[in-house]
């Protein structure tokens, strides 16, 4: 199999001669927000010497020497230090400490980190084993939650920074100075990181995190972003297009991220050094994704670069990237250039659920579900082992639906290749930290394809900025939304973000599957009696809406989790299966997959010419329209729990009068090329035009 020399761009790091992480006491500068040295040595206050007044209260610590002077350690016990958080809103921010770990947190249920410093909703820094950073900038809505990759040793001073940088759209993580992972801010993203006014803490913003066992000094919060002498990289992806013999280059800002870039060079060459691709692109063109055809491409490794053409006139190579290739076998499993997946050669909409026992997939296959996702790995009959998965694939075929193998063991592989009721291989899910990084992943699913070309290979990200950075190691890419926690009503719109960053982060040019939310948990002792249905099961609308949401944002799958949660119990809380335990939740369930279903023909159609223009952005309207049978077919979905007014533009449209809606509801206005309607609570509807 390929050596990946750089799976993705990003891990491309220059060689550059870094500043080192501060050599005494930062200074208060304009742009400081908070700056607590901790050097009092006594009491239970520390002084902000930015000057803006935020004081901290300390809780549970003791005082030792410090990096600089003294600074606050903390045991096993409870403790933090915090002060209102009442911050201006940030278009940059450098958020720093020095840490000497103690010990290293355990991560286990129902601790995972151990906090450093931050806030909640907007930034913070914690620590997950192997001693990773594991960190959050809240843009508007969007939540990033990021995991480095450099480990911070247990007994010495550390220095942790992490820095957001609005104009340059990157976040950045640093470790001693030196930039441990360089980050993408999704496309669409707001640039402002708004302050939601909770308590700024150091160690322990009070919640169920682990509590971090060490000492923490010099704590800052700055205005700007400060990169400590390293320059952000114009980060391309590029992606080896199984299924159509091509190359995908692509970049999340048009120009680089100084915006001198002109131009890009592709050029792969074979094991050999024979050119195989030199074109020249431009800007614009991998900004919106550029599909480099390479018909006949044989089997084996290629190595492609792409260097950039800067207004100056001088080049710099971007990124090396190694592949190894295996031409898809398209008789089982394969994919249009529309996105649309084919079984047997048919066009396949997938529809399908998580955590499936065997037991259960008749029910599921009743309900109008095509996929069966188990929960455990999956093996041949008569494996050594007994567990569920064993035999999986053979009893999905029994009831009529496609089966996804998990696990990838060598026998697996090579059992089920070309089997008919294989619909993929799960080739990671929320990939992250230690063995899981992006060059990890990509060499997995180049195994896994050179093994299995029969069938497609699948991945799931929950984290939008990590998006762009995994995107390349699938033939299918995936995100899970869940926007449903305790309270009525719920962010909605949280299913479209991700759904349109996942669709960006492959430029349109793979299938984008969406892993929806309908899971709920229950207690299983005293201590767990507070997470008892947190989150709660979605209701009918609600999973109704999230689905057609999915749809309008470019998605070409539905997934649901989960089915059975039943086999998770931490001792307090357990998941259900909601077929046994939710009967009239599932019927209502259903009915919406039989509704999906029954549609089909629509979500497996080319995208229309026409390009709607919403005038009304609270609600949510499909970018590219469906064309089927000669008509256009357009999504509009009203996110909010209230009615809401529907306002679209349609060029060239030129027809007047009612427009009927294929889902089932009142007809809408067409008049001077405008849409007009009222949409309710949640509500979805698919015009026929």
């Amino acid at each position: 199999m390929a050596k990946s020399l750089f799976a993705l761009a990003l891990l491309a790091t220059p060689c550059l001669l870094y500043a080192a992480p501060p050599a005494a006491p930062l200074t208060p500068d304009a742009s400081t927000v908070l700056l607590w040295h901790c050097d009092e040595g006594q009491g239970e206050q520390v002084a902000d010497a930015s000057g803006q007044g935020h004081v901290g209260k300390i809780t549970g610590a003791q005082w030792t020497e410090g990096k600089f002077g003294q600074a606050l350690v903390w045991g096993e016990g409870n403790g933090n230090m915090n002060t209102p958080g009442n911050f201006p809103p940030l278009q940059a921010f450098t958020l720093q400490a020095w840490v000497r770990l103690d010990k290293m947190p355990t991560g286990q249920i129902p601790f995972w980190t151990a906090d450093v410093c931050g806030q909640l909703g907007a930034t913070g820094i914690t620590i997950r084993p192997p001693g990773l950073m594991y960190v959050g900038v809240q843009l508007g809505s969007q939540a990033n939650h990021l995991t480095g990759q450099t480990k911070i040793p247990v007994g010495q001073w550390t220095h942790l920074a992490l820095v957001y940088d609005g104009a340059a759209r990157k976040i950045g993580l640093f470790v001693n100075g030196q930039v441990d992972i360089e980050l993408d801010v999704p496309p669409g993203s707001p640039v402002q990181v708004n302050q939601p006014g909770n308590r700024f803490w150091v160690r322990s913003y009070g919640g169920g995190d682990e509590k971090l066992v060490g000492a923490i000094d010099e704590i800052s919060l700055s205005s700007r972003a400060e990169t400590f002498g390293y320059k952000w990289r114009s980060n391309v992806y590029v992606h080896l297009l199984r299924y159509q013999s091509a190359f995908l280059v692509g970049s999340p800002v048009s120009g680089g991220a100084d915006g001198t870039i002109t131009g890009y060079v592709l050029q792969v060459k074979d094991a050999a050094g024979k050119s195989l691709v030199d074109k020249v692109l431009t800007a614009a063109q991998v900004a919106a994704g550029a599909l480099v055809p390479a018909p006949g491409l044989a089997a084996g490794e290629v190595v492609a670069t792409v260097t950039a053409l800067r207004a100056d006139k001088t080049r710099e190579q971007l990124t090396e990237q190694a592949f190894h290739f295996t031409p898809p076998v398209r008789d089982v499993v394969s994919l249009t250039p529309d996105n649309i997946c084919l079984v047997g050669g048919k066009p396949f909409f997938p529809l399908g659920a998580y955590h499936v026992r065997q037991s259960d997939l008749q029910t599921i296959r009743d309900g109008g579900m095509n996929i069966g996702i188990p929960f455990t790995a999956t093996f041949p009959p008569g494996w050594q082992r007994p567990s569920d998965g064993v035999g999986y694939i053979e009893k999905c075929g029994e009831v009529g639906i496609m089966g996804v193998a998990i696990g990838g063991h060598k026998d697996a592989l090579a059992h089920y290749r070309g089997h008919p009721n294989v619909l993929f291989w799960y080739v990671d899910d929320e990939p992250g930290g230690e063995g899981r990084q992006p060059a990890d992943t990509l060499k997995r699913y180049e195994d896994w394809a050179a093994a299995d070309p029969t069938h497609l290979q699948f991945l799931l990200h929950n984290k939008p900025a990590e998006f762009m950075r995994y995107a390349p190691a699938c033939d299918v890419f995936a995100c899970d939304p869940y926007p449903i926690r305790r309270d009525a009503t719920a962010d909605m719109m949280h299913v479209v973000r991700y759904t349109e960053g996942a669709v960006a982060a492959v430029f349109d040019r793979k299938p984008v599957w969406v892993a929806l939310q309908c899971y709920t948990v229950k207690a299983v002792s005293e201590a767990g009696k507070s997470g008892d249905g947190v989150p709660r099961l979605p209701t009918p609308a609600e999973l109704r809406c999230m689905s057609y949401l999915a749809l309008a944002a470019g998605a070409r799958g539905l997934l649901y989790y989960a089915f059975d949660d039943t086999y998770y119990n931490n001792g307090r809380i357990r998941g259900v299966n909601i077929g046994q335990e939710y009967p009239e939740f599932w019927a209502q369930m259903t009915q919406v997959m039989k509704e999906l279903g029954g549609l089909q023909r629509l979500w497996l159609s080319p995208h229309a010419a026409l390009r709607p223009e919403n005038l009304t952005p609270e609600v949510v309207v499909q970018r590219q329209p469906f064309a089927c049978g000669g008509r256009t077919y357009l999504l509009v979905v009203n996110p909010k729990y209230e009615g809401r007014a529907v306002r679209v533009k349609l060029p060239g449209v030129k027809r007047t009068g009612q427009v009927k809606d294929g889902l089932g509801g009142t007809a809408g206005k067409i008049a001077g090329g405008e849409l007009t309607d009222t949409l309710e609570a949640l509500q979805a509807k698919c015009y026929e035009l």
